[in-house]
């Protein structure tokens, strides 16, 4: 069975899963064969703005990486921010496999709860108190990403790491530029189109460094 035949199994359960929560409640499928045109189905994309052909968000990819799904079924109830930051969600990753236990495609359900936190805020205010985590969201702290184009969630994950290192990339070390590829491969930057050269301009090295680096870390793994 082909894999988008596979993951059209799930589509009446995206469905199901929008009917009863509402049209505050976006839920998508991804085909992680093609990270770059992964989305191929969705219910309520008026939500993040996203259509059929979209992108994987950064956050979805990290988890693909950190090979997540080898510990766990799903990732649930972590927290999200629409590009512009207008809406705030709540959103959980179910890892879908295939009879090898390989992932296929992950089914992702986003909630929109800009409005339920405006008004927990001004409970909040009338009782005159505060909770850390409500600040942190409200400041745009948040895991993932929503309605960004690939050139975004590139640009995003190699700003994450370098602002991270908080050095100058043009003056660092050859050690420390191995270590920061090696982060932003952990966060697979390196599967998109053009990421390799964008890297090499901001780390100042030739993009031939890169994929010696990739390569090297390749062949270890495969000797391993």
């Amino acid at each position: 069975m082909k894999t988008r035949d596979e993951l059209a199994r799930y589509f009446p359960i995206a469905d199901y899963i929008a009917a009863i929560n509402g049209k505050t409640c976006e839920v998508l499928i991804h085909d992680v064969s093609d990270f770059s045109h992964s989305i191929c189905y969705i219910v309520n994309g008026h939500i993040t703005g996203r259509t059929v052909g979209g992108s994987i968000t950064n956050y979805a990819l990290e988890l693909l990486q950190k090979e997540e799904y080898l510990k766990k079924d799903s990732v649930t109830n972590y927290t999200g921010t629409t590009k512009n930051g207008d809406k705030i969600l709540r959103s959980s990753t179910y890892f879908i496999k295939d009879d090898k236990g390989e992932v296929i495609g992950l089914l992702c359900v986003n909630i929109d709860i800009t409005d339920l936190l405006r008004m927990h805020r001004s409970v909040e205010d009338l009782l005159m108190m505060n909770q850390t985590n409500i600040s942190a969201i409200s400041q745009n702290k948040s895991t993932e990403r929503f309605d960004g184009v690939v050139d975004d969630i590139v640009k995003e994950i190699i700003e994450q790491v370098t602002l991270e290192h908080g050095l100058s990339l043009l003056d660092s070390s050859i050690a420390q530029k191995r270590k920061i590829i090696a982060e932003m491969d952990a966060k697979g930057v390196f599967k998109f189109k053009g990421a390799v050269n964008s890297v090499a301009n901001v780390l100042g090295v030739s993009s031939q460094t890169i994929y010696r680096y990739l390569q090297k870390k390749k062949q270890k793994k495969q000797e391993a």
